[in-house]
């Protein structure tokens, strides 16, 4: 669950270059979220699988709300 914060974090464009970030940098998160889980239930935990998928999702969307919250549309 860190490491996709820090994912996370590193999708914004920091040092405001413009160049463009990869695309499967914005599936990562995801990705991780969804491996997290398979793990929790594979040690059945199924309250920390749901946990770790919410987040993966979770935190993808609120990027790009708080990114169109504070630089505009």
């Amino acid at each position: 669950m860190v490491l996709m914060l820090i994912v996370v974090a590193l999708i914004p464009d920091w040092t405001e270059s413009g160049a463009n970030r990869p695309l499967w940098l914005f599936v990562v998160p995801i990705v991780l979220g969804l491996g997290g889980a398979v793990f929790a239930v594979r040690a059945r935990h199924f309250w920390w699988a749901i946990v770790s998928a919410v987040w993966g999702f979770a935190l993808l969307q609120g990027l790009i709300l708080v990114v169109t919250l504070v630089s505009g549309p």
